[in-house]
């Protein structure tokens, strides 16, 4: 309709970096999910030659062999960094938001969540976390997918992009075939006061990185009949509504695991595999050189039974082929360590030594190989601490505008716990010596109960906890009394 114009245009050259971002995104995910044979050889990205051999089905196609360490690193990467539940701490006094945030967080699942994320930010560089209000439901945080999620503004200080789009596809029947609609939902604050836009534009193609002001916008009516959605929502929030999730942060940009630089590493990993394959594979199919004696006229066959032929004239030999396998091998591990250090994965959490010796026995000893895992852990906690505690203050900035759930809001502390597996008894031995350990405790008895037990239990059992205790006090203080009575008189007054 004609008058209407973009609430937002975003530059081009964003756009355009946004889709080549979104590219190589793909790529990465084509490689953690296992199809490297996709990435290498269809898209013809490899350097080394990969023979062709006829596979069980027949068909006769390229080998390629690997160990797909870009998902095993991935999962990993996401583990050591969420595997413990993030800690939360509140002002004293705000009781009701502290009764509220853990609310939202078991409403959302929220400890999982935040796995899904840390995952999607592994493969994607980024990943976000996205504030709702749900009717029915309530305040929720949820997780859009990236491809339908477009970080079009630019980075403020806190490194946040300013403004966000959620672009989808409508699709509407009319009488001469079918009509495509462009939605946009947009997150932004300007000037600090949080807002959401809604708008719709008529398009031809299902292109989400299309620049909006070469597109016809149109009322929201025309799209979605009957919609109660309106064009402007002021959240109450100072922030955008969305916020973003990175490992790593350099240059203006969220940093990749493994970027469309890295990924020739991936190509002599895989061209080393499968050379070894297909070197056991001649290795145990070999061939022998005969005489004309040992051909059949009729089949122009070989005549060789099961255990030997007889060969008067010495006709028949094997052809022995000299293979390095401890060559091979070596490279092979060599290829495989270079891969490790590049997707920051120690070997020993895999249960993989490849230079040899002895396993760690101890998760001490584990810990000091697992290093680099755990630098990229602690890296990762830099990052996603601020970005979770905006993603809770936003939380409870719109649970308190809900009818009725007015109450005080302050900062929310977020602490996350990147570290090996561990096991409860090893968490209690580390939740003792923080509080017993020196003069004054460093952390209270909630956190540690959180901390062995869960969030989801520990509010039961610090209720337990607190009974005993009372129960402890109210028996000492019948000791106390019982201990300085006077004898009963008989009329079972106290004299």
């Amino acid at each position: 309709m004609p008058g209407l114009l973009p609430g937002y245009i975003t530059p081009k050259d964003k756009l355009t970096l946004l889709r080549k971002r979104a590219t190589v995104a793909q790529l990465v995910r084509t490689l953690e999910r296992g199809d490297w044979k996709k990435f290498l050889l269809d898209l013809k990205k490899a350097a080394h030659r990969y023979k062709a051999i006829q596979a069980h089905s027949g068909k006769i196609d390229a080998l390629l062999v690997k160990v797909n360490v870009v998902r095993m690193a991935i999962r990993y990467h996401t583990m050591v960094l969420t595997g413990v539940p993030i800690t939360l701490s509140f002002a004293e006094g705000y009781d009701e938001q502290k009764s509220a945030v853990r609310e939202i967080r078991r409403r959302s699942m929220f400890d999982a969540l935040l796995m899904q994320v840390a995952r999607t930010a592994n493969i994607d560089s980024w990943s976000s976390l996205r504030v709702d209000n749900r009717p029915g439901h309530g305040i929720v945080i949820c997780s859009d997918s990236n491809a339908t999620l477009l970080p079009v503004g630019p980075d403020d200080p806190d490194m946040q992009p300013s403004v966000w789009e959620r672009r989808w596809i409508i699709e509407r029947k009319v009488t001469n075939g079918t009509v495509k609609y462009l939605r946009v939902e947009r997150h932004r604050a300007p000037d600090g006061i949080g807002m959401i836009e809604q708008e719709v534009y008529k398009t031809a193609t299902t292109d989400l990185y299309q620049p909006l002001e070469e597109l016809t916008r149109v009322e929201l009516e025309v799209a979605i009949p009957g919609t109660t959605l309106e064009p402007l929502t002021l959240t109450g929030s100072r922030y955008p509504l969305i916020t973003r999730l990175v490992h790593e942060y350099f240059d203006g940009q969220p940093e990749m695991l493994l970027s469309e630089h890295d990924m020739d590493m991936l190509d002599l990993h895989a061209a080393a595999m499968s050379r070894l394959d297909r070197t056991m594979e001649q290795h145990g199919s070999p061939k022998a050189r005969v005489g004309a004696a040992s051909i059949d006229p009729e089949t122009n066959t070989v005549q060789v039974s099961d255990d030997a032929i007889i060969d008067p004239d010495k006709e028949f030999e094997y052809i022995t082929l000299d293979f390095k396998f401890d060559a091979m091998l070596a490279m092979m591990n060599k290829t495989l360590q270079l891969v490790f250090a590049q997707l920051q994965l120690s070997p020993a959490l895999v249960g993989v030594k490849l230079e040899g010796g002895a396993m760690p026995d101890t998760v001490d000893k584990l810990r000091l190989e697992a290093n680099m895992t755990l630098a990229r852990g602690r890296t990762s906690t830099v990052y996603f601490e601020p970005a979770l505690q905006r993603v809770l203050e936003n939380a409870s900035v719109l649970d308190t505008h809900l009818p009725l759930r007015g109450y005080p809001i302050a900062p929310i502390g977020v602490s996350m716990h990147p570290g090996l597996p561990r096991d409860p008894m090893d968490i209690a031995r580390e939740m003792n010596e923080l509080r017993n350990g020196g003069i004054d405790p460093l952390v209270d008895r909630d956190t540690a109960v959180e901390n062995i037990h869960g969030s989801s239990a520990a509010p039961g059992i610090i209720e337990r906890l607190n009974t005993e205790a009372a129960n402890r006090i109210l028996q000492t203080q019948q000791e106390l009394m019982l201990g300085f009575a006077s004898p009963t008189s008989s009329t079972g007054g106290i004299s």
